[in-house]
């Protein structure tokens, strides 16, 4: 294929010669022992997508030609075992004294120990950090292949600029930020594409399969920096905590035109006026660069500034000025724009290059006031500590230890300084997540203490504050931009709210802590955290009747299916239970004797202990009191899950890449991934009895299914199977062709009138088809406060009867008519975080479901409204998803 494509390219489209004119080789004179990246790939920058070896190959080759310039880091690997390496590149003088530029970064990191002097000493000698970013986005691959020509300019170029490029400043190239995506990608493209530019050509568009912007687990790690849970994330955020930047770059593609910084409205207030500032110096130099070829770009539109998720807000919050660039070239070879005019993936690559290296040169003028805000940055935040009311952060462990050690290890890894209390504190005034007035409380020995007054306090409250807060001018013109588009008939032009992503994603709240903020500088003392590792629970001693282990965390759940997936029979208690004089809550798990083999107990010793599950011998299955032993009618007896989980087009990729990841990971529970449209073909349907539909487009998902899905599908949970929904797989289940539930959406009735009283600058007339005032508006993101019932076994091993839920779209649930709804919405105040629409969304979610379930026939359904494991830091919801796997096949 590779002669063939650049003929292509002139054929199909004049404008693809055209962007040869620009030459990626014009500032040199260049070293010649340093061979350009088409000496090794044998193409052009744009002819054909790069794979991953053959770029790891050029970069050894630079390495090899050009060692004086440069070092390589190995940060870890990908899920696929792939390396990720980083290239340290800087002028020979710096690179011989690496060690003593990081030890004097981590000097500007801490103003505690720190002196202004100092810091200008330092400022004033030390080359800047840039860390740049290529292709988080496997399939965004401009950057992909930038890296390797802007690795060619930094490393072989005698240029005089570039050599003071050199001097200045501390290039750490990360090439690929997404390897095995990207290679999922490259690989389909190279085998399909001939260079068509028609929207509609097959290599447009990727299969559901492939989709490259994902990586193996189909995760977008552009956000998963608070959760960290994929290994990639990982590795490359201790790379970058490692160097200290005081830029990043994080390259993306494509837009109609080439973004880059100053960011849309939307600006975490917990950054200081510098971020800003700086946003302006480096969009100004990117301005400046580009006007040079006559290249359109826009700034101040569509990519806010609000979840910490991202790496280019991350590592903003880490004290760089972290910026995305997003390119307008590719990953077609010809993309037609709307004025049917071609970029080409070359114009992409170009664009990158240029941004890069115009980045540099910013960086390299602003050196000293960049090293000295990096300064001020962590300076500035202990200042503030002094008056901000949100002093301190507690968490206390509770009945799930493991999983609080879980946050704090994400905690630690950002740098963010943890204490543990060797002895009970009080506070003054303690404001519980769960909202409330502050009260004064004493937390016990063993809660951990984030104290706000330190240098990671701007990443460590972006973190874990209960609602980020949005400039109060943004949010006064989205509520403008709602008031109009609510008096907009349904098939009019609506105005787009200026919200990127999710509005709210505190961790106490989405992990389910039991955590609080308090005002006063107590509690204090403890020593400092810094290992998470909890001791290991002693092995049970010789049961006499049964086992017994409470289903309170996660490592529960993966005992459960672990000894299930060795055939030992296991039952669910459903009430409080008494054995052995001691009581233990309902949900406790039982594995009794007399149903197992004698393997039993050597087994469950073995297990338990290093999934940090204490489980109790119990010798007789007598209750002393109550009417609930190990041997009652309320401890219900378990199935073995055996889970099939849907996948193919209408599932969301993410939503499956969550579930895949959960079941994989953190569970070890085996499962088997089948197309919807396969469902109604299979022989061996009932060999399975757990169906889990990961969320969704309803429709598509039930044109997927077909009839014979339909029909199979319904036939297969009234036989005893049990299906789990999550988000548009709800609506799939209540469809009229399935009839497996009846939940309903609230506002989907047509004929309510719309809402004509809004005021201010709006259209004169309502239309006749505005949304009716009972109809939900779209919630970007938001964290709510449901109700759990107590007596149902979904909720089995909650111990409160209140849990902080996620909600994001407009559809809300009336609660199911035929089934039970053991997660509601009720009472008042039901907001914890994010943005909500005022008289809309918290009065119409009121008195609806999040958590539904409902017998059909022998078998069950349990629909959850939105994805309860959403982006793997969303764990509170996540034994509800076990309670329905485990407990819910009747067969």
């Amino acid at each position: 294929m590779r002669p063939i494509i650049p003929t292509l390219l002139l054929l199909v489209c004049p404008a693809a010669g055209a962007a040869q004119a620009f030459d990626f080789y014009a500032r040199g004179p260049y070293r010649p022992a340093v061979p350009r990246p088409e000496a090794i790939t044998g193409y052009a920058a744009g002819e054909q997508q790069t794979m991953y070896a053959v770029m790891q190959h050029y970069l050894d080759t630079l390495v090899a030609t050009g060692g004086d310039r440069v070092r390589i880091e190995r940060w870890g690997e990908t899920a696929e075992h792939r390396p990720i390496r980083a290239l340290i590149i800087s002028d020979p003088t710096n690179v011989a004294r690496l060690d003593q530029i990081r030890a004097d970064l981590a000097e500007l990191a801490d103003p505690r120990r720190t002196s202004p002097a100092r810091a200008a000493e330092i400022a004033g000698k030390d080359p800047a950090v840039a860390v740049f970013h290529y292709s988080v986005h496997g399939n965004e691959p401009a950057g992909f292949e930038a890296a390797m020509q802007v690795a060619y300019q930094l490393l072989a170029s005698d240029e005089p600029q570039t050599l003071e490029l050199l001097k200045q400043v501390v290039v750490v190239l990360n090439p690929s930020a997404n390897p095995d995506g990207h290679e999922r990608f490259a690989a389909w493209y190279n085998s399909v594409a001939v260079g068509a530019d028609n929207p509609w050509a097959f290599e447009q568009t990727e299969p559901w399969s492939v989709t490259g912007r994902y990586n193996h687990f189909r995760f977008d790690m552009n956000r998963d920096l608070l959760a960290q849970s994929q290994p990639e994330v990982r590795a490359m955020m201790a790379g970058v905590m490692r160097w200290r930047p005081q830029v990043f770059v994080d390259h993306h593609s494509t837009t109609p035109t080439y973004f880059f910084p100053p960011v849309a409205q939307a600006i975490n207030r917990n950054l200081p006026a510098q971020t800003t500032k700086w946003f302006d110096t480096f969009g100004r130099g990117n301005a400046a660069a580009f006007d040079r070829y006559g290249w359109q770009y826009f700034v101040r539109g569509v990519f806010d500034f609000f979840y910490v998720g991202y790496w280019d807000e991350w590592s903003t919050f880490q004290g760089a000025t972290g910026m995305t660039y997003e390119t307008d070239g590719g990953p077609e070879f010809n993309k037609r724009r709307d004025d049917g005019t071609i970029t080409t993936f070359r114009d992409g690559i170009a664009h990158h290059v240029v941004a890069s290296l115009a980045t540099l040169e910013t960086t390299a003028q602003n050196r000293r006031n960049r090293l000295v805000d990096y300064y001020e940055f962590r300076r500035s935040a202990l200042t503030e500590a002094a008056t901000d009311r949100m002093k301190r952060v507690v968490i206390v462990p509770g009945t799930d230890p493991r999983t609080t050690a879980h946050v704090v290890g994400l905690l630690l890894a950002n740098g963010i300084e943890v204490t543990r209390l060797a002895q009970p504190s009080a506070s003054r005034a303690a404001h519980s997540y769960l909202g409330g007035p502050a009260t004064a409380r004493t937390f016990p020995a063993g809660s951990y203490v984030i104290d706000l007054n330190q240098p990671q306090r701007r990443v460590a409250k972006g973190m874990l504050e209960p609602d980020a807060e949005f400039d109060r001018g943004f949010v006064q013109r989205e509520l403008g931009k709602f008031e109009r588009n609510r008096r907009r008939g349904e098939d009019a032009d609506k105005e787009d709210y200026g919200f990127y992503d999710i509005t709210a994603w505190s961790l106490p709240l989405s992990f389910n802590l039991d955590a609080y903020w308090t005002e006063d500088a107590a509690p204090g003392g403890g020593a400092a955290v810094t290992d998470t590792t909890l001791p290991a629970p002693a092995a049970p001693g010789k049961a006499g009747s049964a086992y017994a282990f409470p289903n309170d965390n996660l490592g529960a759940a993966r005992l459960a299916l672990a000894l299930q997936g060795e055939g030992f029979r296991l039952a669910v208690a459903t009430r409080t239970l008494r054995a052995d004089g001691r009581t233990y809550p309902r949900g406790t798990f039982v594995a009794r004797l007399q149903r197992n083999s004698p393997a039993l107990s050597e087994r469950i010793a073995a297990l338990a202990p290093p999934l940090g599950v204490p489980v109790t011998a119990v010798q007789s299955a007598f209750a002393d009191t109550g009417d609930v032993g190990t041997g009652a009618s309320d401890v219900w007896a378990l199935h073995a899950p055996k889970i099939l989980v849907a996948v193919g087009d209408g599932v969301y990729e993410t939503s499956y890449g969550s579930l895949w990841h959960f079941l994989t990971r953190e569970l070890g529970a085996p499962f088997t991934p089948v197309p919807l449209r396969s469902i109604g073909r299979m022989d061996d349907l009932n060999t399975f009895n757990v169906i889990i539909v990961p969320d969704g487009a309803a429709a598509r998902m039930r044109r997927e299914l077909g009839d014979a899905g339909a029909t199979a599908l319904k036939a297969w949970v009234r036989s005893g199977g049990v299906l789990i929904g999550f988000g548009g797989a709800g609506e799939l289940a209540a469809h009229k062709d399935l009839e497996l539930s009846t939940v309903a959406t609230v506002g989907a009735d047509s004929t309510l009138k719309a809402d004509s009283t809004a005021p201010g600058n709006t259209p004169p007339l309502v239309s006749a088809t505005a949304p009716p005032k009972e109809r939900p508006e779209w919630v970007p993101g938001s964290i709510f406060r449901a109700t759990l019932d107590p007596t149902h076994w979904l909720t089995l091993g909650y111990t409160g009867d209140k849990l902080p839920v996620f909600v994001d779209g407009d559809v809300f649930w009336r609660p199911s008519k035929g089934g039970a709804n053991p997660v509601v919405f009720t009472g008042d105040s039901l907001v914890l975080s994010g943005f909500t629409w005022p008289g809309n969304t918290e009065r119409l979610l009121k008195g609806t479901t999040w958590a539904a379930v409902e017998n059909q026939g022998s078998g069950r359904v349990v629909l959850f409204l939105d994805d309860p494991l959403f982006r793997a830091f969303w764990r509170g919801p996540a034994r509800l998803v076990t309670n329905a796997i485990l407990i819910g096949p009747n067969r």
